[in-house]
């Protein structure tokens, strides 16, 4: 990270300076974070924990927590309400980043606004952007040589946690500096591979991640320093960090993000929609399958499990996930429950799929996230349809009338279609909010 082109931009940039676009994005990605965060309560073990935290991330309890009434510190917030958004896979991303943005940014983005006296919508909204253009392009570089050093979100977007929180307290430019950098240090490796394979809590290292960020502003308030020397390891990347910021403040990075239909890995979403694509157009008979194949990327293939026991893992699993497609027509967060893991019908159909990576496909990996699925049944016929892009990628995207059908879905058992609705309407209308107290009280229970 050229340090001083950050810093050049942060001191620069306003919400007059936004492109209304970008605006528009920023107003999207938020609305989809509270959804993600309110799935999050579908993983009943994860939330709970995550919950617990605020005993011992304590302090004084300033900041709401979504969905909740009571209120707890400012790390406790950015903990929880970072688990919570990421804990059910359906928050957004960004392809070349290789992992998700909002997650790891906006909860202490969102909690210092809380506690920063007249902070703004268009505050929130520039800070918002700041993270999001800092933080991408860490993952940019960081990802770029993902097959030998692949960090997960939390290892990254702690970059544009602190670019963010800086932004709403309007940090001095020195201070500016080491809230950013000491995080490269203090940051988590997020190994997420590890994860992965073993349908762990720990994912990315989201919640660890946005804390990360977060402590780095409150560090560099009291005269705590980092390294200004970031991200210049080019022996380790395949990409120039120089390279990847020189635009910065000129093309926006948040205009690249996917939004994600399914409480799953995005490497799933292919797989997920090809099924789904036969079941509408087919609806073959389920019994009469005997066989699924799923051709795809060679990380894709690492999402074989086959019987989940745990939400994460089955997140992590195309089989269920696929299967879940054929037997449900849909993926929505209460079939990736704990609850719904035990389906025997889904089991079935799960048990028939193959994962198999291909050449052609892993050439567009990770510009895309290709599948290709074959349905062989008993009488020898053989459906088949590829996906390359599916609906809510860059290329693709959700409008904002179905993120908020998005948002209803998942918030619809802890909020009343009221409270729905207040939402909505001043994150339509954020520009608008002289403070964010209105709105995040919307946010409670």
């Amino acid at each position: 990270m050229p340090i001083e082109k950050v810093l050049d931009y942060l001191e620069h940039e306003s919400f007059q300076s936004l492109p209304t676009n970008v605006v528009a994005m920023a107003k999207k990605s938020l609305l989809d974070f509270i959804a993600a965060s309110f799935a999050g309560y579908q993983n009943k073990k994860v939330s709970a924990s995550a919950l617990k935290s605020s005993k011992w991330l304590g302090g004084e309890a300033t900041c709401t927590v979504l969905g909740r009434s009571t209120s707890v510190s400012p790390l406790a917030a950015t903990f929880i309400n970072a688990t919570l958004s990421s804990c059910m896979d359906i928050d957004d991303g960004h392809r070349q980043a290789v992992g998700h943005p909002a997650c790891t940014i906006i909860p202490p983005v969102l909690a210092m606004g809380e506690v920063t006296p007249n902070c703004s919508g268009k505050d929130l909204i520039t800070a918002i952007v700041s993270g999001y253009e800092i933080g991408i392009r860490c993952g940019i570089v960081m990802n770029s040589n993902h097959n030998t050093l692949f960090y997960g979100s939390g290892g990254w977007a702690h970059f544009g946690s602190a670019a963010g929180v800086s932004k709403i307290k309007k940090m001095t430019r020195n201070l500016t500096a080491h809230a950013i950098s000491i995080g490269e240090v203090y940051g988590p490796t997020a190994q997420c591979g590890k994860s992965i394979a073993a349908g762990s809590m720990t994912k990315e290292s989201v919640g660890w991640g946005a804390v990360t960020g977060l402590m780095g502003v409150l560090l560099a308030e009291t005269g705590f320093t980092g390294t200004r020397n970031i991200l210049m390891d080019d022996h380790l990347y395949n990409k120039n960090a120089k390279r990847v910021f020189e635009n910065l403040g000129e093309i926006y990075e948040i205009e690249r993000i996917y939004f994600k239909e399914y409480p799953a890995c995005k490497w799933a979403h292919s797989p997920i929609a090809a099924a789904r694509l036969i079941k509408e157009e087919i609806n073959p008979n389920l019994q009469e399958i005997d066989e699924i194949i799923v051709e795809t990327f060679s990380k894709a293939i690492t999402l074989d499990h086959i019987s989940p026991q745990t939400s994460e893992a089955a997140q992590y699993s195309i089989p269920f996930t696929v299967a879940t497609a054929f037997c449900y027509g849909n993926v929505e967060p209460y079939h990736v429950s704990e609850e719904h893991l035990n389906n025997e019908a889904v089991y079935d159909v799960a048990k028939k799929i193959r994962l198999k990576q291909v050449d052609d496909l892993e050439e567009i990996f990770p510009e895309k996230r290709p599948a290709r699925l074959k349905v062989k049944m008993g009488n020898g016929k053989v459906f088949e349809r590829e996906v390359h892009i599916v609906k809510g990628d860059a290329e693709n995207p959700l409008n904002w009338d179905e993120l908020v059908k998005k948002f209803e879905m998942c918030a619809k058992d802890y909020i009343t279609s009221d409270r729905q609705l207040e939402i909505i309407d001043q994150i339509k209308n954020l520009e608008n909010l002289p403070d964010l107290n209105s709105f995040i009280s919307i946010l409670r229970s």
